[in-house]
């Protein structure tokens, strides 16, 4: 079940919020259990929903995952902190051979077969919608845990966390150390109609990112590919503009409607973008992009392997270790590998540099940083490098400005042609979908570079907020034509 679903939004969502919110009586721990109980229900109802399979698999893996750091609790509370230290090792192997077998296992194979010159057959396995988010969420508890992180956690609790259906798919990657204080708030039962309206206005401007926004710009990115050899320099240019902002609304306008629907629930949950396209650098990139993520590999990877601690060359290493790991985190295949592979080499370079880079003009630098991403964004959505290197090829080919009609087609913007009709001279209908297009890339531009982003917007409860998130929710779901999935929904 998706978010941007009229299934979810007019039934899954509203019954959800009442079944917590209505019960009487939940102020007491009965009360309170029972809401987390019934909370914990939803999420596995929304995770079986994509497949009967999956809540099965959830539950396996948390029962795992909980009986390990019960163990590693006991073996700290008898003195054995060796015992310990081997019982959480034991669940972070657990929990990467768990991720591997349902993610990499084909991909091993394929690349086995290329080398020993075999033809092992491949392995159907199905993999479980949000594997990677789920699994980050669990080592980062087991390393909790043993690192006496985190209090004491009840078992409810602990489920909870794992299963929790607005992050449980597509993030924000959550610790337990985040989790809890939101879990224990004293007012998270009680329904406050300011944090509510605030939920339910960031879901709205998440579902308009990625309906609005995200969609469209994922049909021209499908119109390139099917033009063969007829795309010139100018449609390439277009759909890596295309590319580029849609998995930013997509991926962004997820996270909204996730935190937003968490606020409506009580929970508070991280912020995952800070309007990473204004980033000078690709360093600074990164602190913007997927924060859950950046955290969690910074917290639990670089850090342990010595950070910046051990010296420049140990540094650089760390550093392509993280963004190494990074790539193959998003997908198996070798295109992630080089993404990540490109983005930790970028970041070296930035940091040999220093200063002699920081004093090029912002705007130079942001326009490198602005154009490696997105060619680099290329990269990550292609098939292969062989594909990469001839969108790179096309890139570079001029036909004199010629660019495909079908392509900016998936532009076309409502009332455009009814206004250049009242200026001076005739336009073609071509003329009339560049325009189109200028337009809603200029847009783009726009949003990502001016608005303020989702996390840091002022939400107010007024007749104004009210009529604007009414008009944006029903222009959205007005515009729903079949549900498309989310880019990280393979992740």
């Amino acid at each position: 079940m998706q978010f941007h679903s009229l299934y979810f939004i007019i039934f899954f969502l509203p019954l959800t919020l009442l079944g917590y919110y209505l019960p009487a009586g939940k102020q007491t721990g009965r009360g309170k259990a029972a809401a987390d109980w019934f909370l914990i229900a939803a999420s596995f109802l929304f995770y079986g929903i994509a497949n009967p399979w999956y809540p099965a698999m959830l539950a396996v893996l948390i029962l795992l995952n909980w009986g390990i750091a019960g163990r590693e609790n006991a073996a700290e509370a008898a003195g054995a902190s060796g015992r310990s230290e081997r019982w959480m090792a034991f669940g972070i192997v657990l929990n990467v051979c768990f991720l591997g077998f349902f993610k990499y296992t084909n991909f091993f194979l394929e690349n086995l077969n290329v080398i020993f010159h075999k033809d092992w057959p491949l392995v159907h396995v199905l993999l479980p919608l949000g594997i990677s988010f789920i699994i980050f969420s669990q080592i980062s508890f087991l390393v909790d845990v043993r690192r006496g992180r985190i209090p004491e956690v009840l078992f409810r609790e602990y489920v909870l966390f794992s299963v929790f259906f607005p992050k449980l798919s597509q993030g924000p990657i959550t610790t337990m150390r985040d989790f809890l204080p939101e879990l224990r708030k004293d007012n998270r039962f009680s329904l406050n109609y300011e944090e509510m309206a605030a939920g339910i206005q960031m879901f709205t401007c998440g579902l308009f990112k990625k309906v609005i926004l995200a969609d469209p710009l994922g049909t021209a990115v499908t119109q390139y590919y099917s033009l063969f050899s007829y795309r010139s320099n100018v449609d390439s240019l277009i759909v890596m503009l295309a590319y580029t902002f849609q998995i930013y609304f997509d991926f962004s306008g997820y996270s909204d409607m996730a935190i937003g629907i968490a606020k409506m629930l009580g929970f508070d949950l991280p912020a995952n973008f800070n309007s990473p396209y204004r980033a000078g650098t690709v360093t600074d990139f990164w602190r913007r992009w997927h924060l859950s993520l950046t955290s969690f590999l910074r917290e639990y990877i670089y850090f342990p392997l010595g950070g910046s601690r051990r010296g420049k060359l140990r540094t650089y290493v760390n550093i392509m270790v993280v963004y190494l790991v990074s790539g193959l985190w998003h997908g198996a295949s070798w295109t992630f590998v080089l993404w990540g592979l490109f983005h930790g080499l970028f970041q070296v370079a930035e940091r040999i540099l220093g200063k002699l880079y920081r004093k090029v003009w912002l705007p130079i630098r942001w326009c490198i940083t602005f154009y490696f991403v997105s060619m680099m964004w290329m990269l990550f959505q292609s098939s292969s490098f062989s594909e990469f290197q001839r969108f790179r090829w096309h890139l570079k080919v001029d036909r004199s400005g010629y660019y495909s009609q079908d392509l900016a087609a998936c532009f076309r913007i409502p009332g455009v042609n009814l206004v250049m009709q009242h200026l001076p001279g005739t336009y073609s209908d071509g003329t009339i979908l560049a325009v189109s297009t200028a337009l809603f890339l200029g847009a783009c531009f726009v949003i990502c570079l001016c608005f303020p982003n989702n996390q840091k917007r002022k939400y107010k409860v007024n007749l104004v907020s009210l009529l604007l998130t009414a008009a944006m929710l029903i222009i959205s779901m007005l515009s729903m034509s079949g549900v498309s999935t989310f880019i990280y929904n393979d992740f």
